[in-house]
């Protein structure tokens, strides 16, 4: 599923750089949106991100280009383990 996101960021960046008129346009918007949207994205589920440990700045980067894919393992597997922590 990772890999989909990525092929989306990659179509993206060549429809800005080989596309013309609306289709360039078009992918600069969808671009900058996704963009924006893995950043408001990561600050919501920062705490998630933290308490999973290691490098924020390597949560950061795995959010920008997964978004979801990438921090939701992430929340079951905490989930599983506070489950399993109050048994």
């Amino acid at each position: 599923m990772k890999q989909s996101a990525l092929g989306i960021w990659f179509l993206f960046l060549v429809g800005m750089l080989f596309g013309s008129g609306g289709i360039a346009t078009g992918a600069g918007y969808a671009f900058a949106a996704l963009a924006v949207v893995h950043l408001i994205e990561f600050f919501v589920k920062k705490s998630v991100l933290e308490k999973a440990g290691g490098s924020m700045a390597q949560h950061f980067l795995q959010v920008m280009i997964y978004g979801f894919f990438h921090w939701k393992p992430l929340e079951e597997l905490q989930a599983e383990q506070a489950g399993s922590a109050s048994e």
